[in-house]
């Protein structure tokens, strides 16, 4: 019986040191940037230029730069981007990415169907630094054509 209640106590003492250890809540926020893609790889055997989508555990990864973005005009530099996909089925991959912002790190995950478009609306899931308990969606829109290395990042914060 004494056990039980020690076990209850250092549980509930866990719980209070847990919560009072909390970070604040991301302030909600809207942060417009431009990515421009400096890298684009294969990954797991899969090639490009195959003209086949990848098989399960083949896929990609890319990384770029981030400008401040008004929507017409590139600013200075904000940041960059890193991000895997990974095919999961014949048909899905899951994509997960970072945004390595000034304060911060601002997580992504998403599954994107091999039959459809990219997405565009990409979850936020977490963050470290000043983006800690993130949460949220960025919008994403491809500039310049098929062919274009840049996009439009929307990060909503809520």
């Amino acid at each position: 019986m004494r056990m039980k209640s020690v076990v209850v106590l250092c549980a509930a003492v866990a719980l209070t040191v847990g919560l009072g250890t909390s970070s604040a809540a991301v302030k909600p926020q809207t942060i417009r940037v431009l990515e421009v893609d400096t890298s684009f790889v294969p990954t797991g055997g899969w090639s490009e230029t195959s003209h086949v989508p990848p098989a399960v555990g083949q896929g990609f990864s890319f990384g770029g730069l981030l400008y401040k973005w008004a929507g017409t005009k590139r600013g200075t530099a904000f940041g960059r981007i890193a991000a895997m996909c990974t095919a999961v089925t014949k048909t899905q991959m899951l994509c997960n990415g970072a945004l390595f912002l000034p304060g911060g790190v601002i997580e992504l995950l998403t599954p994107v169907s091999l039959d459809n478009e990219a997405p565009v609306n990409i979850p936020v899931v977490g963050g470290s630094g000043a983006y800690v308990g993130a949460h949220g969606y960025m919008r994403t829109t491809d500039i310049g054509g098929q062919n274009s290395n840049k996009s439009s990042l929307v990060i909503h914060l809520l």
